[in-house]
């Protein structure tokens, strides 16, 4: 007769034994629980990345003495008017019940036919000597702020209402950017504990660490203008919204926590008033909760628990979309038009079409653009400069591109981007090569199955046990490894998406921070599977090659930061520090 379950349930041996794990298991938990999380092992090293991380960015907004000033500008032959406290006048007319911006409006522009004709406006703004603001939203001869009012109303106003004065850009700028720095490091340290398990923690900081550097908070903070808030606004909510789905629910379908689901999707949400554009990482809630939408625990009506994780996934988008379509109906009367088109910026942007081929062409520069290096200090240069000594020029030469000072696109300053196809393709032929051997391996688990079930563990007893603990573990590390590459290839698919978005108005550094940090997890995603496999065999060589490749990666962010040419460069805004710079890499 074969021992049962309840056979070794009642052997003292067996009671003694789990009695005593159970309170080895006990006592450890009462000790972790008396460690502050950011201490434990777990947390401890990404703790460490952020405080060095702050201290860099805090240095970074320092670096580039940077003031909220009113100047002209001298475009395409006209004259216009630069006033970078955008953000510090929406907070100022939500203060007083207003939509609209409560700053000069010269008479001959609310008079023109056409107040979006760039040369027109610009050759008006030189004959009156009351030139128009550059890259405001002009609409019914009143300016608008057409960036996200978030900011504004969580930053910019609460701070004018407690002191009287208005939050500077830079600081707004650092603040949002050491939020953001936090958000990444939660999503890379959700992704290591969920997905990622057996991958070594020296390993995961290496990359947190690189994909903080790719994801241009420290280029936003260097240009510390009102363009940047959005970005860096929506950085500090996505990223972590993402990683509270991933940590309400499990791979095998189980009730989600409604708490953190319905965090999840407000941070996510609130990204409609921030940067528009980052609405698309909602996908990442049906890829992370997929297991319970397939075990109907959520968008279900089978349960109340059901009925209530499908209201906190849903509900908070629909506030914040309500929200923010008020706002727009209160602007410009239509509750879908975010006023964009009303950007009073180098073309008119209410006539602009852009061609499919131009599209495409302009996303193409936003991640393939190659780097231009030299032989002097600082050893790169802008990529798209239009001077006879730039091999690169020929890029944007008689092209419909609005290319700004860049040194080059997401995939060559981040070169371990290069690296994702090869590991798309050995995932794919690793699928087709455990579909062959499936049948045999089918056998065998059939077998063990009908042991455990007859005898309640495999034969082998302890080692059957043993087997059969190490059977589940690698089902757990299967399962997370397959969402991890289903991750990672989503966050491929919304950068080439988002690049094609973004690609017509413009490329640029600051679009670029739009999704470096998806293709950069997006390709870390797809490489931890095929590196754990290939460290499971004992083979080390794709390891080192992925560190070199994040190393390089960390040393062109930093040739990038010393760049001249870029805007507000050191050599210009701080030619003290340039010097000392100069000096180290030349001595």
């Amino acid at each position: 007769m074969h021992s049962t379950a309840t056979d070794r349930a009642s052997d003292p041996t067996f009671a003694s034994d789990t009695a005593a794990t159970t309170t080895v298991e006990r006592a450890k938990s009462h000790t972790r629980h008396r460690i502050p999380r950011i201490l434990r092992p777990d947390w401890l090293p990404f703790a460490i990345v952020w405080v060095l991380a702050s201290v860099i960015i805090v240095l970074l907004t320092i670096s580039t003495h940077p003031v909220d000033a009113t100047y002209q500008l001298h475009y395409a032959d006209g004259t216009f008017l630069v006033d970078r406290a955008q953000y510090q006048r929406l907070a100022d007319a939500f203060l007083h019940g207003r939509t609209w911006l409560d700053v000069h409006v010269p008479d001959w522009l609310a008079a023109m036919d056409n107040p979006y004709d760039a040369q027109a406006r610009g050759a008006e703004g030189t004959a009156s000597g009351d030139p128009s603001l550059w890259d405001w939203a002009f609409y019914h001869g009143r300016y608008y702020c057409y960036f996200g009012p978030l900011p504004a109303i969580v930053l910019f106003a609460p701070y004018k209402a407690l002191t009287g004065m208005d939050l500077s850009t830079a600081a707004a700028c650092a603040i949002l950017a050491i939020a953001a720095c936090a958000s990444l490091i939660f999503l890379v340290q959700t992704l290591w504990k969920r997905f990622w398990k057996g991958t070594p923690r020296w390993f995961v900081v290496l990359a947190c660490t690189a994909i903080i550097a790719a994801s241009g908070l420290s280029y936003l903070v260097l240009v510390p203008w009102f363009y940047s808030i959005p970005i860096l606004a929506s950085l500090a909510l996505a990223p972590a919204g993402i990683a509270l789905w991933a940590r309400s629910a499990d791979d095998i379908g189980s009730v989600p926590r409604t708490g953190m689901v319905a965090a999840g999707s407000l941070l996510v949400a609130l990204t409609m008033m921030c940067r528009p554009t980052f609405i698309l990482t909602a996908v990442f809630g049906l890829i992370l909760l997929w297991p319970q939408i397939r075990s109907r625990e959520m968008l279900a009506v089978r349960s109340r628990h059901a009925i209530q994780a499908s209201l906190a996934a849903i509900v908070p988008f629909l506030l914040v979309g309500g929200v923010m379509m008020r706002y727009n109906a209160a602007r410009f009367g239509n509750p879908l038009d975010f006023g964009t088109a009303y950007n009073l910026t180098g073309f008119d942007m209410t006539q602009r079409h852009v061609s499919p081929q131009a599209r495409l062409f302009s996303a193409a520069l936003l991640l393939f653009a190659p780097i231009r290096f030299t032989r002097e200090f600082p050893f790169t240069a802008d990529v798209f400069a239009t001077g006879a000594g730039n091999p690169w020029a020929f890029l944007i030469h008689n092209r419909d591109v609005i290319a700004e000072p860049t040194v080059g696109g997401i995939v060559t300053l981040s070169p371990i981007c290069l690296l994702a196809l090869p590991a798309v393709i050995w995932l794919i032929v690793s699928c087709f090569s455990r579909g062959s051997h499936a049948s045999s391996d089918t056998g065998g688990l059939h077998k063990r199955t009908e042991e455990v079930e007859t005898t309640g563990v495999p034969s082998g007893t302890q080692s059957g046990m043993s087997s059969a603990v190490s059977l589940e573990k690698s089902h757990e590390m299967t399962r997370g490894m397959s969402r991890s590459c289903a991750i990672g290839i989503t966050c491929l698919l919304l950068v080439g998406v988002i690049a094609c978005i973004d690609g017509p108005f413009g490329v640029n550094a600051r679009y670029m921070c739009d999704m470096a940090w998806l293709a950069v997890i997006g390709t870390m995603c797809l490489l931890m599977p095929v590196e754990a496999a290939s460290r499971m065999r004992g083979r080390r060589w794709l390891t080192v090659t992925i560190v070199v490749f994040l190393v390089l990666g960390l040393a062109l962010q930093a040739l990038w930061l010393m760049t001249t040419g870029r805007l507000e460069a050191w050599n210009v805004s701080n030619p003290t520090l340039y010097a000392w710079l100069q000096g180290v890499f030349t001595r």
